[in-house]
């Protein structure tokens, strides 16, 4: 058995010699675009160090296991954080069902609210007017912003203010038709 001492030691070498080499391992991976932080997985990266090193397990060549160890735990990060999206999604999913179970009965038929749409949609300002039609024919952001030639920033912005303005439209016909109807 190795003495407590020895085994921090050894974890230190390791750290000392292979420290920088780790970082630039983890960096590589451009781990922000995930929402993962490179010293998080350092961390995760330095625990498996130390129970390998409390193990006794000698390396024959550290770098190349390093590697594989850093590839690992950013591989397992990324599966993690995928399964909570989906539990995320599915709970969401759950309660929004739960919300309102009866969908909404419309006293028209689909084409009739079809051209009720299109008409709120005429009313919309032009460049809004032509990101939510592209939206509609279920068109991405992406594809939407390389179509017109926008950023997608823009894109996304002309969409969320054109989609606020068509159902504010829309309520107010709806307001209107029930007003007449009375």
């Amino acid at each position: 058995m190795v003495s407590r001492k020895k085994q921090e030691k050894e974890f230190e070498k390791l750290l000392g010699n292979y420290g920088t080499f780790l970082q630039a391992l983890i960096r590589k991976y451009n781990l922000e675009r995930f929402g993962l932080e490179a010293d998080d997985l350092l961390q995760e990266v330095r625990l498996k160090i130390w129970k390998l090193v409390n193990n006794e397990k000698k390396l024959l060549h550290p770098a190349s296991y390093l590697r594989k160890m850093v590839d690992s735990v950013v591989i397992d990060q990324i599966r993690r954080l995928r399964k909570e999206e989906e539990f995320f999604l599915s709970e969401k999913q759950r309660l929004i069902s739960e919300l309102d179970p009866d969908p909404p009965v419309y006293d028209c038929s689909p084409s009739l609210l079809r051209d009720k749409i299109l008409e709120a949609l005429d009313r919309l300002m032009d460049t809004r007017k032509m990101v939510v039609k592209l939206y509609l024919l279920n068109m991405s952001l992406k594809e939407i912003a390389s179509y017109l030639n926008f950023s997608e920033d823009k894109t996304r912005n002309l969409l969320y203010r054109g989609l606020t303005d068509l159902k504010n439209i829309l309520k107010e016909t709806m307001e209107e038709n029930e007003q007449k109807n009375r």
